[in-house]
């Protein structure tokens, strides 16, 4: 598993290519709406040649952007798995890192895509193109470092407070795993804990802090 930096725009990137690829030949919307009639099919690829999807990143705002559109959110971030994290911090010697040491975690994050259209059929055929772009891309995305890529969808009810009336919205969401990767080298990390040697006892074994811990560090031997 490779480190990721922003994963959203991975995703978003998926998602404009395959926008992008449909508007240049509607005729891949032949195998994805193959349940519609030949006339409606005729209409939903005349209709997404002369209205294609406008993608945006967070909500959408009504009012500068023409339907349809295709809001790409994070709807959730979380850390699934932490090696070296908040709790126990380390100091790994040169056979186990290059500089200093190195914390990881795998986190997993979850992006919405909201697909707001002013025709209920608008938003079946975009939700139904837009979940076999996200699939299609399942395979670059794990190239990119996003990993076990899975997703659910369903219909929004539009909340009048902030949608606009006469908006049809369907969501499909996208988890996905990655790794985040940090050391103590940068100034960063020395900013806010202080100089790494600090975690060496004068033996040289490693000290490790936990937060859990009372009276400070324990040495271990490397």
């Amino acid at each position: 598993m490779s480190t990721v930096g922003l994963p959203q725009r991975i995703v978003l990137e998926v998602l404009r290519t395959g926008v992008a690829a449909v508007s240049a030949n509607t005729a891949v919307m032949d195998s994805i709406l193959q349940d519609l009639s030949a006339g409606e099919l005729t209409k939903a690829k005349a209709f997404w040649a002369s209205h294609p999807p406008t993608v945006v990143q967070s909500f959408a705002r009504f009012g500068d952007t023409p339907f349809p559109i295709l809001a790409l959110t994070l709807s959730g971030d979380d850390t699934a798995q932490d090696f070296l994290g908040q709790g126990d911090m380390a100091l790994l010697d040169d056979d186990d890192y290059t500089v200093g040491s190195q914390f990881r975690s795998v986190d997993m994050a979850t992006f919405t895509v909201f697909v707001y259209a002013e025709h209920p059929d608008v938003v079946v055929w975009y939700y139904k193109i837009v979940k076999r772009i996200l699939k299609m891309g399942f395979l670059r995305m794990i190239q990119a470092g996003l990993h076990d890529p899975t997703l659910d969808g369903a219909d929004v009810q539009p909340d009048p407070r902030y949608i606009p009336e006469n908006v049809f919205i369907r969501r499909i969401s996208v988890k996905v795993e990655y790794e985040d990767i940090w050391d103590d080298s940068d100034s960063l990390w020395v900013a806010l804990n202080g100089d790494p040697e600090t975690f060496l006892t004068s033996s040289g074994s490693v000290t490790i802090a936990h937060e859990d811990a009372d009276g400070g560090f324990t040495p271990i031997d490397d």
